[in-house]
């Protein structure tokens, strides 16, 4: 039976800007308690085209007619999920990806469909590209059925070589089994208000930022707000990060501070941390692998036993002058929540601003001043929108 295709959104400056517009208001009204005379506003607006670096698509089968399931042989196409399934059909490449990777969506399925071994049982594609050089790429094919790697490499091999204008990775997922083609990431540049030019690398099926622009607007934000705990509190001022993820904010941040350890859960991350520390010169942060609710837990009590990668140390709460912490869309649990309002200075990142204002009434609220608020369009043409604080307690 055939799924009723959902158009896409109009991918148009003015519909961005009503869009956006609508978001703000709504935060705006929702946050409005929390908002005082004092709070600092601010909105961080998204380019409308080029803007996305890290993609998912659903694998369709359609007809020469364009209708899906078909007895004619099949054409795949892009879909994207819309109302429970992947009803929005991609025709061409969609405009938000960055070049590099509207380059290879726009052949890359034709070149699969001739090739059976890449072909058969392919159910979804990702892309993670990077607005740098524009010229990396990689692609991850995902399966519903097991791959024969012998096989599977040759064709994904020449797959591979047949982009001459990228440098294309492949990757394969099944269920237990992931192969390769090329890197397993690409490399990212950010660049900074204060003149500094960041580099990062991106790890295939792990967290980074889709919008390069809106990643920097964090960035310059955190930076902003890093000034005023260092004017408030002092010079050499101390800052413990949970839920690190691969140190974006910490190679931002380490030259405000005289040290930063960030607590990440996700092994993967907190490799690319440490590369990306080393790959910045950052010398005075250290990434320990650990659940930050555990942590958080810990330092309620006394103190952390913190691995890292120069050893095994003791941490204490009193260690630290600020706690930032970019949580997942549920905010904060009970134990971390509980932390974090013990300290004078708290930096927000949040994808779910519903869950941050949940945190501030819990907690959050009840002593700490919002300082500076900023709306995040890091995903334009979605409902999506993220936030960012700087929250100060009152004594």
């Amino acid at each position: 039976m055939s799924t009723p295709r959902v158009a896409l959104r109009p991918r148009t400056n003015a519909a961005h800007r009503v869009e956006f517009d609508d978001k703000v208001a709504r935060l705006r009204d929702a946050f409005a308690d929390a908002l005082g005379p004092s709070t600092h506003f601010a909105v961080a607006r998204s380019p409308t085209e080029q803007f996305r670096s890290r993609l998912r698509f659903q694998i369709v089968r359609l007809d020469a007619r364009g209708g899906a399931d078909a007895e004619a042989p099949p054409r795949l196409a892009y879909a994207m999920w819309s109302h429970g399934a992947p009803n929005i059909v991609l025709d061409a490449p969609l405009s938000d990806a960055v070049m590099s990777v509207q380059r290879v969506m726009g052949c890359l399925l034709e070149r699969v469909a001739t090739t059976p071994t890449l072909e058969h049982a392919l159910e979804a594609v990702h892309f993670l590209g990077e607005t740098a050089r524009g010229d990396e790429v990689l692609v991850t094919l995902v399966y519903s059925k097991p791959l024969d790697a012998a096989t599977w490499l040759s064709a994904a091999r020449a797959l591979a070589d047949s982009f001459t204008d990228v440098r294309l990775a492949v990757t394969g997922r099944s269920k237990g089994r992931t192969l390769r083609v090329g890197d397993d990431c690409v490399h990212e540049e950010y660049a900074l208000a204060d003149g500094r030019t960041l580099r990062y690398k991106h790890v295939e099926g792990s967290f980074s930022n889709p919008n390069a622009r809106i990643t920097e607007a964090t960035m310059n934000f955190l930076c902003e707000c890093a000034r005023d705990v260092i004017a408030r509190a002092k010079p050499e001022a101390s800052m413990l990060e949970l839920y690190c993820g691969n140190a974006n904010h910490t190679c931002a941040l380490a030259s405000m501070f005289r040290t930063i350890v960030g607590v990440e859960i996700n092994s993967e991350l907190v490799d690319a941390a440490n590369h990306n520390l080393a790959l910045n010169g950052v010398k005075n942060a250290e990434i320990v692998l650990s659940d930050s609710q555990n942590v958080a837990k810990n330092l309620l009590s006394g103190t952390f036993r913190a691995k890292t990668t120069n050893g095994v140390r003791m941490v204490s709460k009193d260690q630290f002058d600020a706690v930032l912490v970019d949580p997942p869309r549920a905010g904060l649990d009970a134990a971390t929540l509980k932390l974090v309002c013990t300290f004078d200075f708290v930096l927000y990142v949040s994808c779910g601003p519903a869950a941050l204002l949940e945190n501030i009434r819990d907690g959050l609220g009840r002593e700490h001043v919002l300082k500076r608020f900023v709306v995040l369009d890091h995903f334009p043409f979605t409902n999506h929108v993220e936030v960012a604080c700087l929250f100060h307690r009152e004594r």
